[in-house]
Formats: structure tokens, C-alpha cells, sequence
């Protein structure tokens, strides 16, 4: 099969796990990227060396902004026609810009397009009516979660969805756990330091007696960063909690090996729910138990791999805490998690069953999948 991806996601190079995967099953992957991609906290991130995969790159006005952004019309035009794709993958939101052009390329010549959505939001108004150009052209949605698939329908969506994860993992980048016994055990948290993330609720969480057997170590930046510094310092956690700012994506894997535990508690906001959590992956495949939130996907991405607790509930998480200092509930959860991982969030998990995907795609199956 020839396929080509349309899509910011691989501007990084260490998100490119499961194309490389689709390339050892056989298949001639073509990664259509922009050249750059500004990240809002982060500044501008230029496209990483690839030695495996066939790709173009374009300056795309309005990079940064998912919906916003546009390829160069004419050179993507040319480029799909003299490549001939058996299947263009679209992954940019359906309300797009991007992924109207992609839908109206796709429909001029002759290419079977298959689109990714991550929005679990209601989608509405003008969003809406952007999205149906891009859902009539699609032969197959794949969809992040059950609550993009369901937002989707909700919004006009007619075809075959097939519910898959968009990055995957790569277990052989992920260290041995350290086996050591220790009194204070680790919290792990890698996000962005905004309220949506809610780094404040684990400070809260092991400000209270029943936790003074964690630390933590927060990896990651944004605008609240001086105000959980100062969190930090007034509930008096002291050595307790060590921020080390953002983290390359490749150093992710390592930050597992002296972990306990993995904390997401993340809130929704107006505007925004967990989409996926991608972090969440990472710990299954390292066999780190997870205390996640019952925000957006995060239950249906940690399934039995960690205990849940409600949105901004900060006794809900330290009762996930002390059922985790007992390594018998830690052991048994980060067992759940490797296999769940392995089933379903490794790349070549996801390859195998985005390869289902695309076969349905040009077989015309209107079979749900996921």
C-alpha cells in the first residue's frame, strides 16, 4: 500500500513510531509535513532528521494553530498527483483548514481519504459546517477516542469509524525500573503547567498527612510554573517536589525508571477535556501504575492499569496515593498496564491495526472498528 500522511504531529521526529512500523509491514509511507510548528509554550520546533521514511516538507501559513494552518495548495497538489497514493491520511482536525484541503484534493483526484479527529467537545455553528466537507469526502474516520467518535457523529458524521490511538510507544526506548526498596516513594507528573493539567492538585495532595511518604518530580513548563513554585514553597514540600522544567520528547522513556507511580490530574476547562493523554501510554509500557483523573479519555486510555479519582477531588487522589504505597497494588497495576500496553499502545500494536483501517478504507467497509 501506498500511503500518504498529511500532518503536523510528525514534525517530531520521536511521534513517527508507528509509520516506521507501517514501513516494516510493507507499506511506502509518504509523510506530507510541515517544515515547522510553533508551539505555543515552547516556541518553534523545526522538523527532525529522517533517514527512514520518504517525506516533504512545506511552509505552512498559520503553523501552530491545529485549525488554522494551510499547506502551499499548488506544491501539495503536485505532490499528491505525481505520487499517486492508494490512500491520503489526513490527520488534522475534520474543521480544519488543512483538512478541507485535504478533503477537496482528495475528492479532485481520485484518492481515498481517511481523516483523524481528537475533538470530544461539542462541535458547533460554523465549526460544524466546516467539518461536514471533510466528513463527506472521508471513507473512514479514525477517531482518538470513543468521545471524538461520539462528537463526530454528534456533529454529522455518516461513515465507518475506527477508534485508535495517533502516536503509539516504543518499549525498547524505556530503561528497567530500578528495583530498589525505599521509604518515600516517587510521583511522576509530565505535562504542561496550566490549570487544565493540574500539577496543583498532586502539591495539595502530598501537602496532606497520609502522603508524606511521596515526593515528586513535575516535569514540564507554562505559565503557572512560578505559581506552583510558590505552591510548593507555602505547603512546605520542600526537597519533596523538584520541578525540572519541559523534557525532550526522546528523554520521556527514562523518566519512567525511577518512577512509583504516574499522576494525571488533569480538569476540564471552557474549551478543552483530555483528548488522549499520551503520557499515559508511556507508563503502561514502563509497568508504572497510574493515579489519572476522570477527565475526558483518561479512563478509557488507563482502562485497569490505575486507580481514578474525581476531577479536582484532591481526597479522591491521596487515597489513590495510599493504595499505591502498598507495592503489592503497584506490582499487580503495572503488570495490567504492560500487557495493556502491548494489546493496544505499542507502535507496532498500532500499526497492525491502522493497517486494518486502511484496508477497510479501500475496500469500502462500513464496518465500526476500535
Amino acid at each position: 500500500m501506498r500511503l500518504a500522511v498529511l500532518g503536523h504531529t510528525y514534525v517530531v521526529g520521536a511521534n513517527r513510531g508507528k509509520l516506521h512500523a507501517l514501513q516494516r509491514r510493507g507499506h511506502d509511507v509518504l509523510l506530507l509535513s510541515p517544515d515547522i510548528w510553533h508551539e505555543p509554550d515552547f516556541g518553534a520546533h523545526r522538523f527532525d532528521p529522517e533517514k527512514k521514511l520518504s517525506y516533504e516538507l512545506f511552509a505552512c501559513p498559520g503553523n501552530g494553530r491545529v485549525r488554522r494552518f494551510i499547506y502551499p495548495h499548488r506544491l501539495l497538489r503536485d505532490t499528491l498527483r505525481q505520487q499517486r497514493p492508494d490512500v491520503l491520511l489526513a490527520e488534522t482536525e475534520p474543521g480544519g483548514l488543512a483538512a478541507l484541503q485535504a478533503a477537496y484534493l482528495a475528492t479532485t483526484l481520485g484518492i481515498p481519504l481517511a481523516v483523524f479527529a481528537w475533538e470530544n467537545l461539542t462541535i458547533s455553528g460554523r465549526s460544524r459546517l466546516a467539518c461536514l466537507p471533510v466528513y463527506a469526502a472521508a471513507r473512514r474516520l479514525l477517531a482518538g477516542s470513543h468521545g471524538a467518535a461520539d462528537t463526530a457523529r454528534k456533529a454529522g458524521y455518516r461513515g465507518p469509524v475506527t477508534v485508535i490511538p495517533q502516536v503509539g510507544v516504543d518499549p525498547a526506548m524505556i530503561p528497567p525500573r530500578k528495583k530498589t526498596r525505599r521509604k518515600t516513594l516517587h510521583a511522576l507528573f509530565i505535562g504542561r503547567l496550566d490549570r487544565k493539567k493540574g500539577a496543583d492538585l498532586l502539591l495539595d495532595a502530598l501537602a496532606h498527612p497520609n502522603c508524606r511518604n511521596w515526593r515528586a518530580t513535575i516535569v514540564g513548563d507554562g505559565d503557572e510554573r512560578q505559581m506552583l513554585t510558590t505552591q510548593a514553597e507555602a505547603l512546605g514540600l520542600g526537597k519533596r517536589v523538584i520541578f525540572t522544567g519541559a523534557t525532550p520528547h526522546d528523554n520521556v522513556p527514562r523518566l519512567f525508571a525511577d518512577a512509583d507511580a504516574l499522576v494525571s490530574p488533569s480538569r476540564s476547562v471552557p474549551g478543552w477535556c483530555e483528548q488522549f493523554g499520551h503520557i499515559l501510554t508511556w507508563a503502561m509500557a514502563a509497568g508504572v501504575p497510574i493515579a489519572g483523573s476522570r477527565c475526558g479519555a483518561i479512563p478509557e486510555v488507563v482502562g485497569d492499569a490505575g486507580l481514578l479519582f474525581t476531577q479536582n477531588d484532591v481526597s479522591g487522589l491521596v487515597s489513590c496515593l495510599q493504595q499505591l504505597s502498598d507495592a503489592e497494588v503497584r506490582n499487580k497495576l503495572g503488570e495490567v498496564g504492560l500487557r495493556r500496553a502491548a494489546e493496544r499502545y505499542t507502535d507496532e500494536a498500532l500499526a497492525a491495526r491502522l493497517e486494518r483501517a486502511l484496508v477497510m478504507t479501500l475496500e469500502h467497509s462500513d464496518v465500526d472498528d476500535g
